[in-house]
């Protein structure tokens, strides 16, 4: 089953984004073979749909304030802590080179301000990066996300 959710929630993406309701992406994915408990499923799209309406609201919260619980896409996922950041980063190889950007996840058992999680991404880019020099040029916080029990 691990295999076949991780395909549907790539594909439950895709079907939130273009406006298809969670019954008929359900049968859809039963006629493709990729079903699993409804129930379980149902879950899986209402996270979804949370995580792509909180996609880039971090952008907005001030750096030395914490998120408001609005502010944080509530999730049933297993994840190895309470708190998930994302974060955009924006790095290049050399001078010379075109800035590439790339997301990063920082977790946490707290609630940190925008301005924490970066100084977090600064800390832990020398462990990270395996790619000869990379320099961090630019991180922009973009996603909370709160692990809740159901």
């Amino acid at each position: 089953m691990g295999i076949d959710r991780a395909i549907v929630i790539v594909k439950m993406r895709k079907a939130f984004r273009s406006g298809v309701s969670a019954s008929r992406f359900i049968s859809s994915m039963k006629s493709e073979g990729l079903s699993y408990r409804r129930q379980a499923m149902l879950s899986d799209w209402r996270t979804v749909n949370e995580l792509e309406k909180k996609e880039g609201t971090m952008r907005y919260v001030r750096k030395d304030y914490r998120p408001t619980t609005s502010a944080y896409a509530k999730v049933e996922w297993k994840m190895s802590k309470e708190y998930m950041y994302k974060v955009k980063v924006f790095s290049r190889l050399s001078p010379d080179k075109p800035i590439t950007e790339r997301f990063v996840n920082i977790m946490s058992d707290q609630p940190l301000t925008p301005h924490q999680v970066e100084n977090e991404v600064s800390e832990s880019w020398g462990k990270w990066e395996t790619y000869g020099g990379e320099t961090l040029v630019r991180q922009e916080v973009w996603t909370a996300v709160q692990r809740v029990i159901p």
